[in-house]
Parts: structure tokens; C-alpha cells; sequence
């Protein structure tokens, strides 16, 4: 009996088959299931990209419709806000093109919009400053509060602005020269941008408390040379802060200097330098990774890696109808899934990370507002990685402030949405 033909029957054909005939519809019916149940979760792990893209390579269009940028025709959808404009200019001529006859009075006319920048240029001010002697016998300067120097606060923001984009110091230097005929040197730049960044140094420490305040947070670390030896850049995180501290250890004290005041829950990986903190969220991308790998090698170990993968989407579930309840339940589910590594080939290790260690993996049931994932942190260093990519390392003190105090405060800035330019040139007023 096929499936194919067991949807065409009615209800008085179905009356008519054997017991026998049933159980073997009942069987083959089980069998798709499982196999449509495996098919969808693969659209719905951990893995997949959060915008859930799929390739559109092989999808045919309607050639006949124009294809236009921009949202369709009666959306609601948000799109670019055309400002009023600033001044209007009407454009005309004064003989065809084609003939050379003078053109009389237009027909018709037709408008539109159109956003540009003005051509790039730089101001050059000279400053007079008033000097003062007080009754009081105190000398005051008029100019005492302003920055000094060649270059002003302007050019300071845009040098750490294209600096966040990881543009070098020379090619900064040459956009400035070509586009906005600024002279500057290399040299000029980097010791800008390095008086910008010292500027910045009490807004990291603000960052720094806010996070240790928080009532949890991410933690994480990648590697980042320096001056030929390795090293480690670490990442503390909540929503809507972000630090980062370079080190060249990996120990767990590095930890603790960032968190020193933190006690809210931590969620990390099962790296041994978080093993201090007693309240801890353990990363379940981490794990379902190994779980597939171990999978892919051992074919006994496939069953309970797609039963980690059911748990995690219960305990997702769970978290978000805030249902604490089920605590126990999932925590029962976990340990008897270490239980069944347990006797598995090349699965001990499996068994070790999770046999007893229910309060690491599903403290986000407990305490819903902890994510089960420490995916906040790793996106945070992908900015680490790639300006690892394109430098290579830090060379000296100045990298590491740009990575520990830069990078936290451009970071943060995204996080809240704020825009980092303007932020940018009220710290390079203070430089």
C-alpha cells in the first residue's frame, strides 16, 4: 500500500482494509513524518543565519514586470525619507539638439529630488586669543578650553571614524590629501587618532561599571599578537555595552579583573578560565557543534545529538513563555542523554560536559532573561578578527589602547545607536 493512493480514498474505502493493512498505512505514515520532522529542523537549529536567507539562484522572474529597487508599490514597509530641499534650480535649454532650432516655451515640466554632498573641502581659521589679568590678580586666558594644534576636532572625528573601518593610517592620509586637499602625513594621523583615543578613556571605564552592573552578561576572548608574542582580546557584553581588554594570557584572572564587581549570571563557553564564576550559562552553539561532530564520526551518537537539538528548541520555548517550571523536566531529559553517551564509542567526552551539570546548561530556563547562547560575544570580536585580518597584530601600547579603549567605545556607541561620529567630535574637543 502507497502513500499516493491512501490520500485518494474515502472514508468507506479505509472501513474495508485488514487490520494488517492499517498497521502497515500506520507504519509508513510514521516513517515520512520522521523524515519531514528532519527536513524542517535543519531550517530551525542554532546554526542558521538569523535573517534565515535562502539561495535564490534558481528562481525565475516574471520578465514582462519591471524590476525596481526600493520597497513594491503599497507597502508600508520603511524606506529612504527624501528631506525638503535645501535650494531649487530649474534646468533649460535653448535649441534642439538635434536640429538647432531655438526652443520656445516649454511645454511641460517634470521635477525630482536629488541628495548630494558638497565638493570636499578644508577651512584654515586663524585664532586670535584675549589674554586677562583680574582685579583679583588671577591670568586668564581666553582660549584656555580649546584644542590646539595643526588639525581640528573634525578632522580628528573623521580620522576615528575611518579608522573604525579599519582604513590604515597612510590610506587615511591620502583620502584626506586627494578628497579634501587636507596636508597631513601618516605620522600626522596616527598621532591624531592616538590623542582622540586617550580622550576616550573615561567613557570605557563608564562601560566598564554599566556592564558590572548588568544582571548578566557575555564573556568571551580570540587571539591577537602583539609585537610578535601572542596574546588574547577580551570581550564583556550585555545589550547595550560592549568592553574589550587585550592581554596576554588566557588565564582565568583576566576574567576577573574585567568583571571584578559583576554578580549577575556569565555566559560563556565551557573554557576552564570561566570555571571561577559559580553562576554560569554554557553556550549551546558551542555544544550542538561538537554534538554533530561527534555525530558525524560516530554513527550510534546520531540519535542523541538530534535529541540535544529537540531539548534545546523546548528550552528555547520554554524561555520565551517565561514557564520556570519545566525546569526539572529538561534537566531530567539532559542528564539521561549523558547517560546514553556514556557507554557510546568516542563519546566520553560528550558524557563528561554533560553528566551533572543541569545548572550550567539551563540556567536560561531559570532565570529567562539569560540567553542560552553566547553568540552576543562572538559577534561582538568578528570587529577584532577583522582588523586581525587586515593588520596582522598590534605593534605597541597605542594598538592595545586602540583595541581596549577604541574598540569599546565604538562598539557600545553601535550597540545603543548612537551616531559615532558625532560622538567622535565631542571627544576630540577634549583632545
Amino acid at each position: 500500500m502507497v502513500l499516493e493512493r491512501i490520500t485518494t480514498m474515502d472514508k468507506k474505502e479505509l472501513r474495508k482494509l485488514s487490520k494488517n493493512e492499517l498497521i502497515a498505512i500506520i507504519l509508513q505514515l510514521e516513517e515520512r513524518l520522521r523524515e519531514i520532522e528532519t527536513y524542517l529542523r535543519a531550517f530551525d537549529n542554532p546554526h542558521t543565519p538569523s535573517a534565515k536567507i535562502r539561495s535564490k539562484k534558481n528562481t525565475e522572474r516574471d520578465e514582462s514586470k519591471p524590476r525596481f529597487p526600493g520597497k513594491p508599490k503599497g507597502s508600508n514597509g520603511a524606506g529612504i525619507r527624501m528631506p525638503e530641499p535645501d535650494r531649487e534650480e530649474k534646468v533649460t535649454k535653448d535649441k534642439c539638439p538635434q536640429c538647432g532650432k531655438k526652443l520656445g516655451k516649454e511645454k511641460d515640466t517634470y521635477s525630482f529630488r536629488q541628495m548630494n554632498i558638497p565638493q570636499p573641502y578644508f577651512i584654515t581659521t586663524k585664532y586670535t586669543i584675549a589674554l586677562y589679568k583680574c582685579s583679583c590678580g588671577a591670568e586668564i586666558d581666553a582660549g584656555e578650553d580649546m584644542q590646539k594644534g595643526f588639525y581640528g576636532p573634525n578632522v580628528a572625528a573623521l580620522i576615528g571614524y575611518l579608522k573604525k573601518e579599519g582604513i590604515s593610517h597612510g590610506s587615511i592620509a591620502n583620502l584626506l590629501g586627494e578628497v579634501y586637499g587636507l596636508p597631513i602625513s601618516n605620522v600626522g594621523v596616527y598621532g591624531k587618532f592616538a590623542k582622540l583615543t586617550d580622550s576616550m578613556r573615561s567613557e570605557r571605564e563608564r562601560i566598564r561599571r554599566k556592564i558590572n552592573r548588568s544582571n548578566h552578561a557575555n564573556v568571551d576572548e580570540t587571539g591577537l599578537r602583539k609585537d610578535g608574542k601572542n596574546g588574547h582580546v577580551w570581550n564583556a557584553s550585555t545589550p547595550d555595552s560592549c568592553l574589550f581588554e587585550y592581554d596576554r594570557s588566557r588565564g582565568a584572572e583576566v576574567a576577573q579583573r574585567l568583571l571584578s564587581n559583576f554578580s549577575g549570571a556569565l555566559v560563556s563557553d565551557d573554557f576552564k578560565s570561566y570555571a571561577w564564576y559559580p553562576l554560569r550559562q554554557l553556550c549551546w552553539s558551542h555544544l550542538l557543534r561538537e554534538a554533530k561532530d561527534v555525530a558525524e564520526k560516530y554513527d550510534d551518537a546520531k540519535a542523541q545529538y538530534e535529541r540535544l537539538k529537540t531539548l534545546y528548541d523546548k528550552a528555547k520555548r520554554t524561555q520565551e513563555i517565561k514557564d520556570t517550571s519545566k525546569y526539572d523536566a529538561l534537566a531530567w531529559e539532559l542528564e539521561d542523554i549523558a547517560l546514553c553517551y556514556h557507554p557510546l564509542d568516542g563519546c566520553k567526552s560528550m558524557y563528561t560536559k554533560l553528566h551533572n551539570r543541569a545548572e550550567l546548561w539551563l540556567l536560561g530556563v531559570k532565570m529567562p532573561h539569560v540567553p542560552l547562547t553566547n553568540n552576543r560575544a562572538e559577534r561582538n570580536l568578528r570587529k577584532v578578527v577583522l582588523h586581525r585580518n587586515r593588520m596582522g597584530c598590534i605593534r605597541n601600547d597605542k594598538g592595545e589602547a586602540f583595541v581596549n579603549v577604541f574598540l569599546s567605545c565604538v562598539g557600545t556607541w553601535k550597540l545603543q545607536g548612537k551616531n559615532t561620529y558625532k560622538q567622535l567630535v565631542k571627544y576630540s574637543l577634549l583632545t
